[in-house]
Parts: C-alpha cells; structure tokens; sequence
C-alpha cells in the first residue's frame, strides 16, 4: 500500500529540487533549499526582500543555473511565469491583447475572455500596453501566465498593485485553475493573511530555508511569527508587510 502511495506521489511531483545552492562572485545567494512542485497543489515562498525568492524562481524555470544540487523535471511539462515586475518598451506599438499572445498564441485558454470580464479588463484588450495602468499590467501578466494551459504556474508578487477587488478574483481564478487543471502553483508573496488562508504549503526563505510546513503548522514557527509581528506595518499605504527575521542560528558568509 504505502508503494502505492510513493508510486503516486512521484508521479505528481513535476519538478524535485534538492540541495539548490548558488554563490555570485563569492557571496552565497541561496543554499541548500530542497522542494517539490506537486500537481494541484500550491506552494507559497514568503521571506524577506533579497532573500533569495526571485531567484529560486528563476532557477526553476531555467532563467538562471544552480551552483550546485540537482533539479529533476518531468518530460514536456509547460510553465506559465509571472514576473514581478516587467520595463515595457515604450517605442514599440503593441496591443494588450497581442502582449498576452506574445507567449500564448496558439494555446489560448478559453477562459480568457471571462477572466478579463472578471479582473474588469475586458475594455482594455486593444490599448496600448505602455498606456496601461501598474494594477491593469499586474492583471495582463497573470492572464499572460495563466492562460497557455500550462503544467506549472509560477506567480511572482502577483497580486501587487491590485485593488482588494481584484486581488480576491484573483484568487478565486487561481483556485478555479488549480482544481480543473490540476496544475502546480508557486506564489511569492507579501500577503500573509491571505496566502496562509490559500496556499497548502510554506516555505519561509532567506538565503535558506529557514522553515517550512502546512499553514496550520508554519504559524507556530518563530520565523513565520515574526512576519505577522511587523505585518501592522505598511509601506506607503500598500498591503505589503514588511519582514524581520529572527532565528536562533547563524547565516554562514
């Protein structure tokens, strides 16, 4: 039975990260960081600015080369990525309709149209994608992601920028995602609250994997407790709490 069940487990896990390290001109970026991306589950990495999250990211989708550990992937599979932030170039004429095909052109999920509707986009599609708003970009850069029906969403920051409108249909689309694609979700976030309410899986990241769990359990770590100590603070009226990590070890230079 419990073959079965590792049988199974194997199957889901579409990318197996172990002992990621990557070291920049001599300084330790991120080490020895080890998790899986799993079918229909969504995994959340919370941490501090320069901690290593972007980075961890762009080492799953290939963007930048560990130093050292081993990355396992699955034949085939498609990553839809949202980064958290893009420079669109001005000089260059382009709807916000063909921005969004610039991936996904021949694999369109068929729910864009009512994803626009319900992110309030819908009168925006031929615009000009330089004219557009930062919360109107944030919307353009998930549907972007999302709507090539791939295996793996990898959201960076995804909900910055957008109002509690929008960020609430924001996650509603992702849930809908996860259950009828049976997709694996990476978020980065600030959004404690809503990313302990929403996600399956914790990691709290700085340079290492400082700890880990379900949402149920994350919250007794003293790592994830210090978030919510600084979370009544904000950054120019924005929903993004700041961080404090404290632990009882030392981070090795």
């Amino acid at each position: 039975m419990h073959k079965i069940e590792e049988k199974n487990q194997a199957h889901n896990i579409l990318i197996d990260l172990k002992n990621i390290s990557l070291t920049i001109d001599g300084k330790k970026i991120l080490e020895n960081i080890s998790l899986s991306l799993e079918k229909g589950k969504i995994k959340t990495l919370i941490g501090i600015n320069g901690g290593g999250k972007t980075t961890l990211a762009r080492i799953i989708i290939g963007a930048v080369k560990a130093s050292s550990g081993k990355i396992t992937r699955q034949k085939n599979i498609k990553i839809g990525h949202m980064p958290q932030k893009i420079q669109v170039d001005k000089t260059i004429p382009m709807s916000v309709m063909d921005f969004i095909k610039l991936v996904n052109d021949n694999d369109l999920d068929e729910n864009l149209q009512s994803w626009c509707k319900r992110l309030k986009i819908e009168n925006i599609l031929n615009n000009q994608i330089h004219e557009i708003s930062g919360g109107q970009l944030q919307k353009i850069l998930f549907l972007q992601a999302v709507c090539g029906n791939n295996d793996i969403l990898i959201l960076d920051e995804p909900t910055q920028f957008m109002d509690i409108s929008a960020v609430n249909e924001f996650y509603k689309i992702l849930e809908e995602i996860r259950i009828t694609s049976n997709c694996a979700i990476l978020l980065i976030s600030h959004d404690l609250h809503l990313v302990m309410q929403k996600t399956d899986m914790v990691y709290c990241i700085n340079r290492h994997l400082c700890c880990h769990g379900k949402p149920e359990d994350i919250n007794k770590h003293p790592e994830y407790l210090s978030l919510l100590d600084n979370s009544a603070q904000f950054k120019n009226g924005s929903e993004i709490a700041f961080y404090s990590h404290h632990h009882d070890h030392a981070h090795k230079i």
